[in-house]
């Protein structure tokens, strides 16, 4: 069975199936601001075509030890990493699960984990990437997900580098 797995900005664009459960986090919820998307989650959930699901990401270890080894746990907002718990989730139960998103932090998480994905706006991402943080003096590397905003050892700005890419042809 197939299931699309929505992010806000899914629904702000318009997008839901009729045909296929539809499922978004409660706090995706949160990020609807305007009206008019407000009455379209409205109309689908009382229509029975959208069904909102609270998760908790921390109940999925296997996501973060991915997205700590490839830098996206330091790009994803705690929403993002809902959705991509949700999805994993619903794979893991055997749906078909293809997660709707403009977010390309969000489409390399998902591309690691193997999960479909399809956008509403954009184009997507044409290869996966890897983060690493690394300090701009000294060069020393920082775990992806420090907090550390300043090197410990000569006192430069700790920032993201990318790593590699792999092309997602």
């Amino acid at each position: 069975m197939k299931v699309y797995i929505l992010d806000a900005s899914a629904l702000i664009n318009g997008f839901y199936s009729k045909d296929s459960l539809n499922l978004m986090t409660s706090s995706a919820i949160n990020e609807i601001k305007d009206i008019n998307t407000e009455m379209l989650l409205n109309n689908c959930i009382n229509e029975g075509i959208l069904k909102i699901e609270h998760i908790d990401f921390d109940d999925f270890p296997e996501i973060y030890d991915v997205l700590s080894v490839s830098g996206d746990l330091m790009r994803l907002s705690q929403t993002d990493k809902e959705i991509v718990a949700l999805s994993v989730k619903y794979k893991n139960l055997g749906y078909d699960v293809i997660t709707v998103t403009d977010d390309y932090s969000m489409q390399n998480a998902l591309k690691l984990l193997n999960i479909s994905f399809k956008t509403v706006l954009t184009k997507g991402i044409d290869e996966t990437i890897q983060w690493k943080k690394l300090c701009k003096g000294c060069r020393k590397e920082y775990p992806s997900d420090t907090k550390d905003e300043i090197c410990e050892i000569c006192g430069s700005p700790i920032i993201r580098k990318r790593v590699n890419a792999h092309s997602n042809s």
